[in-house]
């Protein structure tokens, strides 16, 4: 089974439901709009909306669930895909912040992922140590044998921040510089900091090198305001 990692383009529409976007809508409407994104995005695919599992804000759970066909209601932090239940997907509603997928294999070769939003909440919170704890629970595989990807997110000179207030981690020591009032966020080297303290291999860990703020992704830094999918599914080819 091969693993792909697939994104939606501010061609396919805002990627969500919230009023914020759509102050002129019913809640209703809202709904009805977001289910007929989704459903025009994935058929495009040849993929149906009843095998996809959407993360959002809403998952403010610190803990770990596997994805299954029967429960896709999940409020889980981190989402753990396996190559047996292939065409199940798991997309992220994100805009600047970058999704995070880590995967390995156990004795028996078989491929597990592990799938998050790397919002600076989620990483306050020690998002990559559960995302390594639960890979390592999955496969037995040790980090240094993991392999993690990190998707599109703005550059540190886009990545601007009023305060810092929000930075409670260790996790953002020198990641930041501050310029007339403003605080400058490189969020690609608070994860590969983290990573390597993990005892992850440096060499096995990949970054999506589009800046969300220049390519055609929804951005909270541009006027393109709005939510953009990246999505993770096991399949036998490229989606």
């Amino acid at each position: 089974m091969k693993l792909n990692v697939f994104v939606s383009s501010t061609k396919d529409g805002i990627m969500s439901n919230d009023k914020k976007y759509f102050p002129k809508l019913t809640k209703e409407e809202r709904d009805l709009l977001y289910e007929s994104t989704l459903t025009r995005f994935f058929s495009k695919r040849n993929i149906d909306r009843e095998n996809v599992i959407i993360i959002n804000d809403k998952n403010t759970k610190h803990s770990a669930h596997t994805a299954t066909i029967e429960n896709k209601k999940i409020k889980d932090k981190v989402i753990v895909l396996k190559d047996k239940t292939p065409n199940l997907v798991v997309a992220v509603e994100t805009s600047d912040e970058p999704i995070i997928v880590a995967s390995a294999k156990n004795e028996q070769n078989e491929n597990t992922c592990v799938v998050a939003k790397a919002s600076i909440k989620n990483l306050n919170e020690d998002l990559l140590t559960l995302m390594v704890d639960t890979l390592m629970k999955e496969t037995d595989a040790p980090p240094f044998e993991m392999t993690f990807y990190i998707g599109a997110c703005p550059s540190q000179d886009k990545f601007v921040l009023d305060n810092i207030s929000e930075l409670t981690s260790p996790i953002w020591k020198d990641t930041y510089k501050k310029k007339k009032n403003k605080y400058y966020l490189d969020i690609r080297y608070a994860i590969f900091n983290q990573l390597l303290k993990e005892i992850v291999d440096p060499n096995f860990i990949y970054f999506d090198s589009n800046d969300t703020t220049e390519s055609d992704y929804f951005s909270d830094f541009t006027d393109k305001k709005g939510k953009h999918l990246e999505c993770v599914v096991y399949t036998d080819e490229e989606v």
